[in-house]
């Protein structure tokens, strides 16, 4: 039986071969963890000695985090591990290093100019924590923790086929997380199961409650029947609903939800991410660090401060009554993570309005969750004939986090065994 430290050196060895995925590796970090893990007996619980990469917004005791960007090369590196690393590490956790993402972390689409893109066969990782996904898809962590403010953990799960998580925010500790939109950003995690996010779930939040699963789900079929859905995506994410239902899961199929009426809001009056964002990163499009920073972030920062701060004002009042109509409503939602499967990169540069339209396309059904506050899991479903995941997402009410992950490892474990008779 291999030890902690030879598993995570050799973990450690491949992540050094994927320079698109690891922005900086902490050798030192690992040898010294590692060692403790395998000295360690009892165990400090099912994660210990469990590797975990960290996007590269969230402070690491002596590295610089640049959220993906090249000007903050000259900042000093961190003092201190952020809070969430602080409990990982308690929780014997082994940090193996700092993962790519799209710059600024504004971008669902997980390209970065600067550092490389973890792409496969050509097609985009989704972002913005395009590298903590692949940290985990690619089988070198275990466990990946990035951010999530409109869909960054779940876009780059669906599209890379691993389970990605976005808790309740507040649920977990923002200490030396960089923001992007301070309302609307949490951090969140990846793995390959919903077991392991149950217990990571536990040791970044404190909360190891054990409910049962949602007793009622809802399919959004307006959203699965849309034209705005591929036809390979909503075709996978109906053969998955088949699935459950064939195994005794009861669900009712509603025209609409809560969901497609914060779309609605933000189709007609814009994303107030987006206006925080410019508050947290536009004075940059005024310094002679601009020319630096990628130009489909500078573009889309420069449309966000034409955003209307009245019709702002009525997105965010309309949502805070959506979200207490999902709290009393007790109900949890499925629906596809992305509308579309992960196009390629190339046709994307060449037309900045096609990199524009693909990027509001990829986050449209991941907003919603974020604008409302809810938590939201995306689950690996199936690929299509082009070979591109598909994800489904479950969406809970608010601060439902532990049900809500109790309910996906019910739908995950249907899915596995549907595998294993195919």
């Amino acid at each position: 039986m291999s030890s902690v430290l030879d598993t995570t050196l050799a973990a450690l060895h491949r992540a050094g071969r994927e320079r698109e995925v690891f922005l900086s590796l902490l050798p030192d970090r690992v040898r010294s963890e590692a060692r403790q893990s395998d000295e360690r007996f009892p165990k400090l619980g099912p994660l210990d000695g469990a590797t975990v990469s960290w996007k590269d917004m969230i402070a690491i005791k002596g590295i610089t985090a640049r959220a993906g960007s090249a000007h903050w090369r000259v900042e000093a590196p961190a003092a201190a591990d952020a809070e969430v690393v602080n409990r990982a590490r308690k929780a014997g956790l082994v940090s193996i290093g700092v993962t790519n993402q799209s710059e600024l972390a504004f971008s669902g689409i997980g390209y970065n100019p600067h550092h490389g893109t973890p792409m496969t066969d050509g097609r985009v990782p989704g972002g913005s924590s395009s590298g903590a996904a692949s940290s985990v898809a690619r089988g070198i962590a275990r466990l990946a923790i990035g951010t999530d403010t409109a869909g960054s953990c779940r876009v780059p799960a669906a599209f890379q086929g691993v389970v990605g998580f976005r808790p309740t925010r507040g649920r977990y500790p923002m200490g030396g997380v960089r923001p992007l939109a301070p309302s609307y950003d949490t951090v969140g995690s990846f793995a390959r199961s919903v077991a392991d996010i149950v217990e990571l779930d536990a040791i970044l939040s404190g909360d190891a409650a054990s409910p049962d699963a949602a007793g009622r789900l809802a399919v959004v079929t307006d959203v699965l029947d849309g034209n705005e859905v591929s036809a390979p995506v909503s075709r996978r994410c109906k053969e998955a609903l088949a699935a459950l239902e064939q195994a005794g899961l009861l669900m009712e199929h509603i025209q609409q939800s809560p969901l497609d009426e914060a779309l609605t809001l933000i189709r007609a009056s814009g994303w107030p991410g987006a206006v925080e964002a410019v508050q947290t990163y536009g004075h940059l499009l005024e310094t002679a660090d601009a020319r630096h920073i990628d130009p489909s972030v500078t573009a889309r920062l420069r449309a966000s401060a034409s955003l209307d701060p009245d019709r702002i004002e009525c997105v965010k009042q309309g949502a805070r009554e959506l979200r207490e109509t999902v709290r009393a409503s007790d109900t949890i939602y499925l629906l596809p993570t992305v509308a579309i499967e992960a196009p390629r990169l190339a046709p994307l540069l060449e037309k900045p309005e096609t990199f524009a339209a693909t990027n509001a396309a990829v986050l449209r059904l991941t907003m919603p969750a974020s604008l409302l506050d809810l938590p939201a899991v995306s689950l690996p479903v199936a690929k299509t004939a082009q070979g591109c995941w598909v994800g489904l997402q479950l969406v809970g009410p608010p601060d439902s986090d532990r049900t809500l992950l109790a309910t996906a490892a019910l739908v995950e474990r249907i899915f596995t065994r549907k595998e294993a008779q195919t």
